[in-house]
């Protein structure tokens, strides 16, 4: 049962990071809420690494959270005034991709 919760818990971090993004009042309020929403999903997946270790999907939670990482790091470029296109998803999707791997192993 626990491990349901925990699940469900990073779940609704990581859909809280996507509609804090999406749903901005402005570019500032939402670079602002995406590191908000960011240090709450990395602080908390920290804290219960073990219980999300256990369940037997890793390896889709680690490209699903590599693609959302990925996303909100575009916006956040767009948001300070980066005149970034839509190809640097490919490289910052990789970059995420090698961190997730790294903290799902050490």
């Amino acid at each position: 049962m626990a491990v349901v919760f925990t699940v469900s818990a990073i779940e609704a971090f990581e859909a809280a990071l996507v509609l804090i993004a999406l749903i901005p009042r402005s570019y500032a309020s939402a670079l602002v809420g995406t590191l908000i929403a960011s240090a709450i999903v990395i602080v908390l997946t920290a804290l219960i690494k073990d219980q999300i270790a256990r369940i037997r999907l890793p390896h889709l939670k680690y490209v699903l959270s590599s693609l959302l990482f990925s996303l909100g790091t575009l916006w956040a470029m767009e948001a300070v005034g980066l005149d970034v296109t839509d190809l640097v998803l490919i490289p910052l999707f990789l970059t995420y991709l090698g961190i997730n791997y790294l903290l799902i192993k050490v």
